[in-house]
C-alpha cells in the first residue's frame, strides 16, 4: 500500500525550499525598509558639481603650498602650519569624517593662539578608540581645502597635505 503524498517526506522537503526563500525575502524587506542608508544620495548631479568645486579648492591649497602639522595628546589637539602660512591667520574649520559611521562625524572651529597654533578638544572616543578618519581643513572664507585620511589616535605627529584623492 502506497502512502498518500502528504505523508511522504520528499514533497515537504521540496516545498520547504521556496517557503524558506519567502521567509528570507520578508526579513530582508523588513530590514531594508526600517533602516536608512546614509550612503545613498538623492541629487547625484548636485553632488558631482560640489565635488568639482572641492577639487578646485584642493588645487588652490596645492598652489599655495599649504601643509599642516597635526598632533594630539589625549583629547588636546594642536594644528599648525608646516608651510604656506598666510600673513594673517584666520580661524579654521576642521571636519572629522569617520570612514564608516556617519554618526561619529564632528566639526571643530579653531582660532590661532599667540604662537600661531590652532588648539582644540577632540571627543574622548576619538582619543581612545582607534579608527580611520578623513580630516578636512578649510579657512572660514572657504578659499582652499585640505583633506587627508588618518588613523586616530596617533602616537606621532602627522603632516596633512592637500591631496586630491581625499575629496
Amino acid at each position: 500500500m502506497v502512502k498518500p503524498w502528504y505523508k511522504q517526506v520528499w514533497p515537504w522537503v521540496l516545498m520547504s525550499i521556496p517557503f524558506s526563500v519567502v521567509i528570507a525575502m520578508a526579513i530582508t524587506l523588513t530590514v531594508a525598509s526600517r533602516y536608512d542608508n546614509p550612503m545613498v544620495i538623492d541629487d547625484y548631479y548636485k553632488q558631482g558639481r560640489g565635488i568639482n568645486t572641492q577639487v578646485g579648492k584642493v588645487q588652490e591649497a596645492q598652489a599655495r603650498g599649504i601643509t599642516f602639522s597635526f598632533s594630539h595628546e589625549g583629547t588636546n589637539l594642536v594644528l599648525s602650519y608646516a608651510s604656506g602660512q598666510p600673513d594673517e591667520l584666520t580661524a579654521l574649520r576642521v571636519n572629522f569624517y569617520h570612514t564608516t559611521l556617519a554618526d561619529k562625524d564632528f566639526s571643530l572651529r579653531l582660532t590661532a593662539d599667540a604662537e600661531g597654533r590652532f588648539r582644540g578638544q577632540l571627543p574622548a572616543d576619538v582619543a581612545t578608540e582607534r579608527g580611520k578618519w578623513t580630516v578636512t581643513v578649510t579657512p572660514f572664507d572657504g578659499s582652499w581645502r585640505l583633506s587627508q585620511q588618518v588613523f586616530l589616535p596617533s602616537p606621532r605627529e602627522i603632516t596633512l597635505e592637500p591631496l586630491t584623492y581625499g575629496v
